[in-house]
């Protein structure tokens, strides 16, 4: 009497195709290994596009004179052209001095990048502030903190003296303006704060603009 095997072929052919694991499939190593390889080489590739650079920025918006301080600064990842890229301060580049002696040479809005003319070293000479009462219309209209300006003095609308104006201070930096006062002659004057190395106040620089009408010329 023979046993009755099932169609398809012999109980021993189905006995080996159950003893085959699924893990041990050739065929699905290849599939693992053509998958993990296509993962690898697209990371790769996604590396490779990527020519950001990382660059210095501001957190918040900061104002000339104020100290530079990490807390200020952070990295930023942009891609700017060939032309531009040079003018701002890598994040793998030294600054000019330690932070500790940086301050802000101009204003910066937050978020903005860090621009190599932004910082510059902070004098460790005595410095004062000088107030200089500016007439109307003898200043720029829009005048601002952190401006440079040269400072002009010599003889007032309708004074007849021959004397000619001179150069008593160049490339001062304002600490304040705006404030509005009464000049001597009575005309709306506006007092200026400027800040001054003690060296630049030698001779007779106070008395000169503290007599004479003071002019501000904006060089930066």
């Amino acid at each position: 009497m023979t046993n009755w095997r099932g169609p398809g072929g012999s109980g021993r052919a189905t006995a080996q195709r159950l003893r085959i694991r699924p893990w041990r499939d050739p065929r699905l190593l290849i599939g693992l290994l053509l998958v993990l390889g296509a993962t690898i080489l697209g990371a790769r590739l996604a590396a490779a596009s990527d020519d950001t650079v990382a660059y210095w920025s501001v957190k918040s918006a900061v104002e000339p004179g104020d100290p530079v301080t990490r807390d200020s600064l952070e990295v930023t990842r942009v891609r700017l052209s060939s032309a531009a890229e040079g003018n701002y301060v890598r994040a793998d580049e030294e600054f000019a001095a330690p932070l500790a002696d940086l301050v802000w040479a101009h204003g910066v809005a937050g978020g903005s990048l860090v621009d190599k003319a932004a910082m510059e070293t902070q004098s460790r000479t005595s410095r004062s502030q000088l107030p200089l009462s500016v007439a109307d219309g003898a200043a720029p209209a829009n005048l601002g903190r952190g401006d440079l300006v040269d400072v002009w003095v010599g003889p007032g609308p309708g004074d007849e003296s021959v004397r000619k104006a001179q150069l008593v201070l160049e490339s001062v930096r304002v600490v304040e303006s705006g404030d509005d006062a009464a000049a001597r002659s009575g005309s709306l004057a506006q007092t200026v704060l400027v800040d001054v190395d003690d060296s630049q106040l030698r001779g007779a620089v106070v008395s000169t603009v503290a007599a004479g009408y003071v002019t501000l010329v904006r060089v930066s």
